[in-house]
């Protein structure tokens, strides 16, 4: 029953964002007609196109349209290219993913070594290392990718600057593959830096809270040595907590495709819906919106049921 409840309030998330998407651009100055026949477009013209897309109907019952398209499963039609939007955003998503999972991974793997590397002790409470994690975390993804540009791609010359392929390159197979690898490595570090930086303050200070815990003494007092009190007993009893809040961030990881890809000029749907919003192709703009905030939110709960099956006590602690 309780994952009945917790399905329906994330769908009920789902379906909020959404239509506060469709409510804002549809609000927003300009519109599909003067995007498609610009700001000199002939009266006659833009009614044409306002009539066309049924747009000179009223918001509620164009919302009302939408809503009962996206029931039947109908993200629409875009307004630029006509095609179904649901393919629009299959074709992007490969890209999409390409950044972002190994962004998730390597953010999760460096972040809890790093976190475990520097745990505070009396003798090295690491005040440099936090401030120099705070400052990582706050520094916005554009900048740091054109940092990361400015040293390996144009100071360093290792890797590819833009795109997903080298556009004069006939590669295929596994040529093609380690040559889009290449190209995604500078994408997924820029993406993968902010969120490196809060697993690794997150993961020093659950460890250090458990460590301070009479059973991680009492393991150190049997003769563990730290590492192995830190391996063993302290990281694991931390991990539901760590997993639960970078969970928390999936969607950190969406919003900052949309910046990352445009930065690298990769054809992802971050992409996608930047070249949308400025076209005004609403139908696109919705369904990526709905699309995106449906994926994380499934992978959040995925996540919830998965932290509450390994461990019990989560359920107890809701009781």
């Amino acid at each position: 029953m309780r994952l009945l409840w917790r399905s329906l309030f994330l769908a009920a998330a789902v379906w909020l964002a959404a239509t506060l998407a469709f409510v804002l651009v549809h609000l927003a100055p300009g519109g599909p007609a003067i995007a498609l026949g610009g700001e000199s477009g002939a009266p006659g013209y833009l009614e044409e196109v306002q009539k066309l897309y049924g747009l000179d109907r009223p918001l509620p019952e164009i919302y009302a349209d939408w809503l009962l398209n996206i029931l039947r499963g109908n993200l629409g039609y875009s307004y630029r290219s006509q095609q179904p939007v649901l393919t629009l955003i299959l074709e992007r998503l490969p890209v999409t993913l390409a950044l972002v999972a190994p962004a998730i991974l390597f953010s999760a793997l460096a972040g809890i070594a790093l976190g475990l590397a520097r745990i505070p002790t009396q003798d090295r409470p690491g005040h440099g290392f936090v401030a120099a994690m705070a400052a990582l975390h706050a520094l916005p993804s554009y900048i740091v990718g054109q940092a990361l540009v400015i040293v390996l791609a144009l100071g360093l010359g290792l890797l590819p600057v833009q795109g997903l392929v080298d556009a004069r390159s006939a590669a295929t197979g596994a040529a093609r593959l380690l040559d889009m690898a290449r190209h995604l490595v500078l994408p997924v570090l820029t993406l993968a830096l902010h969120h490196i930086a809060f697993m690794a303050l997150l993961t020093r200070a659950r460890v250090a809270r458990e460590l301070a815990r009479p059973y991680t003494v009492t393991a150190a007092a049997k003769g563990l040595t730290q590492a192995g009190v830190r391996r063993r007993h302290a990281l694991p009893n931390a991990m539901p907590g760590i997993a639960t809040l970078f969970g928390a961030r999936l969607g950190g990881f969406v919003a900052g495709a949309v910046v990352v890809e445009t930065l690298f000029a990769l054809p992802g749907l971050g992409r996608l819906i930047v070249t949308s919003a400025i076209a005004r192709d609403h139908p696109v703009v919705i369904g990526i919106v709905l699309f995106t905030t449906a994926v994380v939110v499934a992978t959040n709960l995925a996540v919830d049921m998965l932290l509450r099956w390994l461990d019990p006590r989560l359920d107890e602690a809701d009781r």
